[in-house]
């Protein structure tokens, strides 16, 4: 290898790189809002560690993420559907994501408990409309097994709601 002053910091970077793929395997919830939904955060939070500690993958030798992104509506800018938009596959990335509709409606004046159901049930439209995106474009996926792991998540965040 070219570039590299010893084989050991060649094993080095082959490692890390290693190390780096492993941790991308997984499903990813991100969150755009206008900051005024202060009842959703924390159930967003840990949601967000439920699925990196149960979605491990991989789930394909094509995708290495599963990218939701949660637009949660507010004051400054309502993100007004549900369900979801935007379904978009990056071959080269190796991921596909999709944008999932938290209206304020549905986070405004209910229980935290509701607020729960919501993101459980929203996150798993979202992985339902990626596999069947990635079932159009005839791409291998190990649908069982994250949908499992993915109901092991469903279970422990509505149970510790």
């Amino acid at each position: 290898m070219s570039g590299f002053p010893n084989q050991e910091s060649a094993a080095k970077l082959r490692y890390i790189c290693a190390l780096v793929t492993e941790l991308i395997d997984t499903v990813t919830l991100g969150v755009q809002s206008s900051g005024d939904d202060d009842r959703t955060g924390k159930h967003v939070l840990e949601l967000r560690k439920l699925l990196a500690a149960h979605c491990k993958g991989p789930y394909s030798d094509e995708i290495s993420e599963f990218a939701l992104v949660l637009r949660v509506g507010g004051n400054m800018q309502e993100f007004d559907f549900e369900g979801c938009e935007r379904i978009r596959r990056n071959r080269k990335d190796r991921y596909i994501t999709v944008d999932l509709g938290f209206p304020s409606r549905k986070w405004r004046g209910v229980s935290p408990r509701e607020i729960r159901r919501y993101l459980a049930d929203i996150v798993e439209t979202g992985l339902l409309c990626c596999l069947h995106r990635l079932k159009k474009d005839k791409v291998k996926v190990h649908e069982a097994k994250l949908m499992n792991d993915f109901t092991n998540v469903k279970q422990d965040f509505l149970r510790n709601g």
